[in-house]
């Protein structure tokens, strides 16, 4: 018996047959990931990472090492695989097998492996993980950081949908889902994420900030004296613990105002000179003998 390959053809374009078929051999459409590998290559971005791992398992019965689970699982996200099932499917991928170093034609680990991989790490590693985090970003963007003489952390927090009976995923009032609310820290100049933090879908936006934020700036000053460091987050981050840390430790900080009634009427006299005069002129600022006015 035959196999039969799928086959289309298209008329509109006239000047010659256009036929697709699906008989290339072992392709791949996820190319773009070997720029990222070479990059990861040059920094050594994931061995570093690796090395970071404990790895329990026994030396005999391992088939995929960490580097390589590792890589394989960073670059399906990368490339929009987050689930671990395209696992299954994209262990074949010869893209794949070539940025995690491994031999083509030698299968990538399953969704199994990599799960019990991913759920094996401790609290301590994911403490070498975010330091490992920080270290990336000392040596990626350092000498630019210094150039620029400024440091500014974006502290979000985002929402992480979940459809099923996991651990710790709570109903959240304000995002109206069942999810995990995690908290990220990214410095806004170099885009880098410089720590994060899983936390139950019904936590707090402000929820254990401080913690994260005390690592990271004791590491920063030392490693940039002189440097000005600014802080900024949304509403969620109004608290008078965060005030007092930052100016604790001279931070410039700019954090959103939960709104009000009695803000919002005498802010309104502002909000209307300020919508005029970008009328006039069609800038969001204005020039004034003495500076700027925003």
């Amino acid at each position: 018996m035959t196999d039969c390959i799928p086959q289309l053809v298209f008329s509109f374009y006239r000047h010659q047959p256009i036929r697709a078929d699906f008989s290339g051999g072992q392709i791949t459409s996820d190319a773009g990931l070997l720029p990222l590998r070479a990059f990861d290559q040059r920094h050594h971005l994931t061995s570093d990472l690796a090395q970071r791992l404990r790895d329990s398992r026994q030396d005999d019965r391992v088939r995929h090492g960490s580097l390589a689970l590792l890589r394989q699982r960073i670059y399906q996200i990368v490339a929009g695989y987050e689930d671990a099932n395209d696992a299954d499917r994209l262990r074949h991928d010869p893209l794949l097998q070539v940025v995690a170093d491994q031999p083509l034609g030698l299968a990538l680990g399953s969704q199994p492996t990599l799960s019990r991989w991913e759920n094996a790490p401790c609290g301590r590693d994911i403490v070498r993980f975010h330091d490992a985090l920080l270290d990336s970003f000392i040596q990626v963007c350092g000498e630019q950081v210094r150039e620029r003489g400024e440091i500014l952390l974006d502290i979000d927090s985002t929402d992480d949908p979940t459809h099923g009976h996991q651990q710790l995923s709570f109903f959240n009032g304000a995002y109206g889902q069942h999810m995990y609310h995690p908290m990220l820290v990214f410095e806004r100049h170099t885009g880098c994420l410089l720590a994060a933090r899983l936390r139950p879908g019904n936590a707090s936006s402000h929820a254990r900030i401080l913690p994260m934020l005390l690592r990271l700036m004791e590491r920063l000053l030392s490693t940039f004296p002189g440097v000005k460091i600014k802080l900024r987050g949304d509403a969620g981050f109004a608290v008078p613990l965060l005030y007092e840390f930052c100016e604790y430790f001279g931070i410039q900080y700019a954090i959103g105002i939960p709104a009000n009634c009695v803000f919002q009427r005498r802010a309104e006299p502002r909000q209307q000179r300020l919508k005029r005069r970008y009328r006039r002129t069609q800038l969001p600022w204005a020039t004034r003998r003495g500076g700027m006015t925003l």
